[in-house]
């Protein structure tokens, strides 16, 4: 009988990443690698499943179904393509669950209990909690003798002081618990465990880690722990991001409340739907898109997005006490040569030099060997580091 495996479900607000493991290979300290790896997306509202096997080939399948129905993509993964691999039973789903709260800062076994604070947590993460909670629903549905693990992105900031997650209001409003957590968490975990190879006893120094994509955000590190990050009490603040807003004064926001009218439902939808590089080009939240375009609006939101993360690194590197190597990860950080080209360039006065061959090719390394920082494009692992997380869990 095959071995048994751990199935990893990570549901976002525009795609659902899953990846599969050999149980035996979920025990750290190092990454696991996948037996199936892949997302459903959706492209022109047709969900489209993508996926790549053991031996590193990829496939595709299209579907006539609109994307966001999770019970029935749980389904498709399940009959479709994981079942028939027979790559053995499933031991455990982990799922990534973006708000974790003040209680939640390690795995945790999904009772109901646990189900049941975590969709309390919904409004702190609202593009993103709900459908966690539905890949859990759907999961459990189908497996229901099975173990599910919840693996949040704000644990991994829990180590920061409480001074670093402060805001300046009043001390009661803090203590229940409207603080910075941070997001993106297992995203940096993951480049947590690719370091040290690479940089050696440089990675235990300062370390500034971007993760650019759909949400954006930057964590600084030391001693390979979260010291400072973007993101705040939700997901809004910070970087521009795709069609988020990212830091903006409250006072505009409160204009807007008692000068325009706008009310909480018109709020969310501009600052989460319709902002970032969407609102400022007019014309979309993909850098893809932009970087093609033309157009001077769609020029000005890439400036935009990229003077955003070049302000936030001299930020964090003032928090972390200096800039010993950045890292680029993320669909926008790994992708998008022109983004890490004028970040980099922008930063040339902390003596970092980029490579622009090694750049444009998307090697590891996109730095000169003489570069004071050494700058990296990485692919993160989010999925791998459920999988060590979960096993490590249920372990005990």
């Amino acid at each position: 009988m095959p071995a048994p495996t751990l199935l990893c479900l990570n549901t976002g607000s525009a795609s659902l990443k899953f990846a599969l493991f050999k149980w035996d290979d979920c025990h750290g300290p190092r990454l696991p690698e996948a037996l199936l790896s892949g997302e459903i997306d959706s492209h022109d509202g047709q969900a489209t499943l993508r996926w790549t096997d053991a031996q590193g080939q990829s496939h595709r399948t299209a579907s006539s179904d609109p994307r966001g129905d999770i019970a029935a993509e749980v389904d498709t993964l399940l009959d479709q393509l994981i079942i028939p691999a027979g790559c053995g039973p499933i031991a455990a789903v982990a799922h990534r669950i973006v708000h974790g709260g003040t209680t939640f800062t390690t795995a945790q076994r999904i009772t109901p209990t646990v189900r049941t604070a975590l969709d309390a947590l919904r409004s702190l993460a609202p593009l993103h909690q709900g459908p966690g909670l539905a890949g859990v629903d759907a999961a459990s549905a189908r497996l229901p003798e099975v173990p599910q693990i919840a693996c949040f992105d704000t644990a991994f900031h829990a180590t920061q002081t409480d001074l670093a997650r402060h805001y300046a209001i009043p001390r009661e409003w803090h203590d229940k618990g409207f603080k910075r957590y941070g997001f993106h968490g297992l995203s940096y975990d993951a480049i947590t465990h690719i370091l040290p190879p690479l940089l050696g006893e440089r990675a235990q120094g300062a370390v500034i880690v971007a993760h650019l994509g759909g949400g954006s955000s930057l964590c600084g590190l030391r001693g390979l722990r979260s010291v400072s990050t973007t993101m705040g009490f939700t997901a809004l603040d910070g970087l521009v991001m795709s069609t988020r807003c990212g830091a903006i004064d409250p006072g505009l926001v409160l204009h807007w409340i008692t000068e325009e009218h706008l009310d909480a439902g018109q709020l969310t939808a501009m600052l989460y739907h319709d902002s970032g590089l969407k609102g400022v080009s007019g014309l979309s939240g993909d850098m893809r898109t932009l970087e093609a375009s033309a157009e001077p609006q769609a020029q000005q939101a890439i400036a935009l997005f990229t003077a955003s993360v070049t302000h936030h690194i001299g930020a964090l590197a003032a928090d972390i006490g200096g800039l010993d190597a950045l890292v680029f990860t993320g669909g926008i950080g790994t992708h998008s040569a022109r983004v890490r080209q004028e970040v980099c360039s922008a930063l040339s006065w902390l003596g970092l030099r980029l490579d622009p061959l090694a750049n444009a090719a998307g090697q590891a390394c996109i730095t000169h060997g003489d570069s004071k920082v050494p700058a990296y494009a990485l692919p993160t692992d989010e999925e791998g580091v459920m999988a060590l997380q979960a096993a490590a869990l249920l372990a005990v």
